[in-house]
């Protein structure tokens, strides 16, 4: 394993990379370190809607669920990261960090390992992404979450388990919502 300083070094390696791979690299050296100490980061939330819809959507910070937010803590700060409140800021990278939550909304057999290099990462499973963004549509009424749940629908139409997602409905509501979004 390699010690903070090398980690260090690799992230500053970063710096310059166009926005989107310095987020995906970032993630990916963070999945190493924290599988490390038997972590499995899960990248859920913007970052996750970007790598499935071909960066057509943008984020500006990384989003994992995980357990042992002790340890991530420990292991960000030790390679430069910055605690500000619920978040972790790279002021060299610009990239924010969150663990918004440490269990998974969804399946974990149907999590994606993406490569990223020699490296990867972990990220949430297409269904259950689509379905938190039908939650955020019906319950916030999240115009821009209904928008990008039903790209991301369209996108992978084809190899989605509907079936799992109707299965997920929790509300009529959202059964309405997933009802409009199938017959469109």
């Amino acid at each position: 394993m390699k010690n903070w300083s090398e980690v260090r070094e690799e992230l500053t390696r970063l710096r310059d990379l166009p926005r989107f791979e310095k987020m995906t690299e970032t993630a990916a050296i963070l999945t190493e370190q924290l599988e490390a100490h038997g972590i499995t980061p899960i990248v859920v939330g913007g970052l996750s809607v970007e790598i499935y819809t071909l960066q057509a959507y943008t984020t500006q910070d990384i989003d994992f669920v995980m357990d042992g937010r002790h340890i991530a803590d420990e292991i960000l700060t030790a390679i430069g990261f910055i605690r500000k409140g619920k978040d972790w800021w790279h002021p060299d990278l610009l990239v924010s960090v969150e663990i918004p939550d440490h269990i998974l909304a969804g399946d974990p057999s149907k999590i994606t390992t993406v490569p990223v290099g020699m490296k990867k990462i972990n990220v949430i499973g297409i269904e259950d992404l689509i379905l938190d963004r039908l939650r955020a549509a019906v319950h916030w009424r999240s115009q821009e979450d209904r928008e990008w749940g039903y790209r991301l629908l369209q996108l992978h139409h084809d190899q989605l388990d509907l079936t799992y997602i109707s299965k997920q409905l929790q509300t009529k509501t959202e059964e309405k919502e997933w009802t409009t979004w199938i017959n469109e």
